[in-house]
């Protein structure tokens, strides 16, 4: 194990990311503070000295897909602190009223902002968190922790412009790691590249694309793969990029959107349902006695959030292509063509990609461009079909797990008990042996879903035919890792009911614990009561060893 450096400062919170997550553990933190200067005196915060580290150059929120007139699917009221506490100074209500704009968003009679005014107010917010003293490294990439003898952690950033490292030492650690970009595993093998994109920086890489093909008069073959709300955008984005392309009289753009659902489905925000994404629900999930209880009420509240799609957009689409019939029905009883109908949108439901390939371009062909072929397999009929496009643009969803990989490459590992590359959360009040409520629904519906013997049945992830970062498909059981209702990672000293050290630093996982905290985990709704929580036990227990809140 590493020794300190005796020169070394030594941070009270090092905070790795600064998005929404971690923005809300800052105003906790700078709450806190608050409070203590206010004359609180049972307000005493020992975090002082907080760092974040981010690997962007600056604040940034889904740049890639800030369509224009895109809505938020949330209330303004559940941002990164009104439900923690109303009077907080990063509330929505409290950056609407510093840009003079309270009266009239009142006056809009909408809950919802757009998205683009959403990701305005994140980063006010993270600008506002710093003004009052917290630090924030931008551009600097983690990349790796080291426990040192006196428990505290090591954290070695590097520089994304000059490469120079930075190390700093820190009592306690708070991993919001955000979600990197997933892709069909077919098409994952071949990315990046010039002609497949995903939804995360949609809107450069289309900028760019269509910037790239300005020349030709050709009609274009585009492919959008996905269920939910982000393909969809897309598509219908595409929709209108392309219409405003010209082209020789009597050709078309294909634009085809590829998914393995029947239908696009709504996603239902319908008040009941929306109760799973309450704090009183994460209370519910965490209690519940074995994991298998909680993937089925995770099943079960999927279509909330998972490969669904708002049901204005659905119908958006809809009219889109009903308008797209007329058409064809007018030209086919006078002839006439309409210029504006340069986009032909086809929906492709119940197909997954087998395979996909890179195709040079032919002597022959008027593109000098690569192109991608994807083999397509209906799931229902199993036919087959070779497609080839200009440019693929996936809308499938995140992976969530590289907090994993930083723990399993470092000594950590040893502290936690990670034994192999991957990583199982349990919930430190699941017991090891309950009886299951659901077992027998369990096995039948996990009897339906095994079923088809070819690989193509419906997948349990949004978006993505198959998660190709399964734990299982990596050769070796995954390691569990218990994890407390404060989302605090209990060492396997912990596990075991043993008492951790006096000074042994913490580490807190952000937006990436569904598994045991509920489906709002990953999604803005309770970024403000999560950073509550944290905050508060940090507080709490700074110095008196790891006590649990719940």
């Amino acid at each position: 194990m590493a020794a300190p450096a005796a020169s070394a400062p030594v941070y009270d919170v090092v905070g790795l990311g600064f998005g929404p997550a971690n923005v809300a553990i800052a105003g906790a933190i700078v709450d806190k503070w608050a409070s203590t200067r206010s004359g609180d005196a049972t307000s005493h915060v020992p975090l002082q000295q907080v760092l974040f580290i981010e690997k962007q150059p600056e604040f940034r929120w889904h740049p890639g897909m800030l369509l224009p007139n895109s809505r938020m699917q949330i209330s303004f009221l559940k941002d990164l602190a009104t439900l923690r506490s109303p009077q907080s100074f990063i509330t929505f209500l409290a950056y609407l009223h510093s840009q003079d704009r309270l009266i009239t968003f009142i006056n809009r009679g909408s809950f919802t902002p757009t998205r683009r005014e959403y990701a305005d107010y994140l980063s006010w917010a993270a600008e506002a968190v710093q003004k009052r003293g917290i630090q924030v490294r931008y551009g600097e990439e983690v990349v790796g922790v080291t426990r040192l003898e006196d428990g505290t952690i090591e954290v070695c950033s590097r520089d994304t412009a000059t490469g120079e490292e930075s190390r700093r030492v820190t009592k306690n650690l708070i991993i919001s790691p955000g979600g990197s970009p997933k892709l069909p595993p077919a098409l994952s093998v071949h990315w990046p590249h010039p002609r497949i994109f995903h939804s995360s920086s949609y809107i450069s890489s289309a900028d760019a694309f269509f910037a790239s093909i300005s020349q030709t008069s050709e009609p274009l073959r585009i492919a959008v793969v996905g269920a939910g709300q982000s393909a969809t955008e897309v598509l219908l984005d595409l929709q209108s990029r392309l219409n405003a392309l010209p082209l020789p009289s009597g050709k078309k753009h294909v634009l085809d959107m590829i998914f393995r659902k029947g239908s696009l489905k709504p996603s239902d925000d319908s008040p009941f349902s929306n109760e799973i994404f309450d704090p009183a629900t994460t209370d519910f999930m965490f209690r519940l006695p074995t994991q298998r209880d909680r993937q089925h009420v995770l099943r079960e509240y999927n279509p909330t959030n998972y490969s669904v799609v708002n049901i204005n957009t659905i119908e958006n689409l809809y009219e889109v292509m009903y308008h797209q019939k007329l058409l064809d029905g007018i030209k086919a009883r006078t002839g006439r063509e309409d210029e504006s109908n340069r986009t032909r949108i086809t929906l492709l439901p119940n197909t997954s990609i087998y395979a996909a390939d890179i195709v040079s371009p032919s002597s022959e062909a008027s593109s000098t461009s690569e192109s991608v072929r994807l083999t397509l397999h209906n799931v229902l009929t199993r036919a087959v079909s070779l497609k080839t496009y200009d440019a693929v643009f996936c809308g499938t969803g995140y992976d969530r797990d590289s907090w994993t990989r930083l723990l399993a490459s470092s000594n950590l590992a040893e502290h936690f008990g990670i034994k192999s590359s991957s990583i199982e959360l349990v919930a430190e009040s699941e017991g090891p042996t309950t009886t299951h409520l659901f077992a027998d629904l369990d096995d039948i519906e996990s009897r339906i879903s095994s079923s088809s013997t070819d690989g193509f049945s419906t997948p349990p992830t949004p978006d993505t035919p198959h998660s190709h970062h399964s734990p299982l498909s990596r050769g070796s059981h995954p390691s569990k890792v218990r994890i407390s209702r404060t989302y605090r990672l209990l060492s396997e000293r912990e596990s075991k009911g043993e008492a951790a050290g006096p000074h042994e630093a913490r580490v807190y996982l952000q937006g990436c614990t569904q598994s045991t905290h509920g489906l709002s985990e990953s999604l803005l709704s309770i970024l403000g009561v999560r950073a509550g929580l944290v905050v508060d036990e940090l507080c709490n227990t700074s110095g008196a060893g790891n006590q649990s809140t719940l």
